[in-house]
C-alpha cells in the first residue's frame, strides 16, 4: 500500500476554550466561578467567553468525520487529534449524551478503532495500547542489519 501524505484537517482540533486559554484551573475559578462550575459540571451547551460548546465540538467532529471516510470509502484512514476530538468520536459511536461523565479512557498514543458508515459510526475497538507494551518498545530483540 502506498504511503499517503498527511493532511491537515481544522475539523479535528481540539475544542476552542475562549478566555480560559492558557489559564490554569486555579485562574479560571478564581476569576469566572461561575462559567468555571458549568465548565466543570460539562454543562453541554457552556462556551468560555470566545469558546466553543460541546454541543458545536460534537457537531463539528461529526460533520468532519462524515466528510473525511466518504471521500474515502473502503479505504483505512488515520486519524490523530487531541482528547477532546477522542471523546466525541467514541460518543457518537456509542451514542453517549455529549453532557454524560466520561466512564472510558482516552489513552495518550492509544489506538481507537471505529467503523464508519452514512448513518453510523461504531466502536469496534478503544483505548488499544498493546504497541506501548514494555516487551514491544524492547528494542534489543529486533534485529539490526
Amino acid at each position: 500500500m502506498p504511503a499517503r501524505a498527511v493532511q491537515l484537517h481544522t475539523g479535528l482540533r481540539e475544542r476552542g476554550f475562549g478566555t480560559f486559554e492558557g489559564q490554569t484551573y486555579a485562574e479560571i475559578e478564581a476569576q469566572w466561578p461561575e462559567a468555571s462550575l458549568r465548565w466543570k459540571r460539562r454543562d453541554p451547551d457552556f462556551a468560555p467567553p470566545g469558546g466553543e460548546t460541546p454541543v458545536q465540538v460534537h457537531a463539528r467532529v461529526q460533520r468532519t468525520v462524515n466528510e473525511i471516510a466518504s471521500q474515502h470509502l473502503g479505504e483505512l484512514i488515520v486519524l490523530v487529534a487531541h482528547g477532546g476530538v477522542m471523546d466525541m468520536l467514541y460518543r457518537l459511536a456509542t451514542q453517549q449524551p455529549i453532557g454524560s461523565t466520561r466512564t472510558w479512557e482516552l489513552g495518550n498514543a492509544a489506538i481507537n478503532r471505529l467503523l464508519w458508515a452514512p448513518d453510523a459510526l461504531t466502536l469496534v475497538g478503544w483505548a488499544d495500547t498493546h504497541h506501548l507494551d514494555e516487551g514491544v518498545l524492547d528494542d534489543s530483540s529486533v534485529v539490526s542489519h
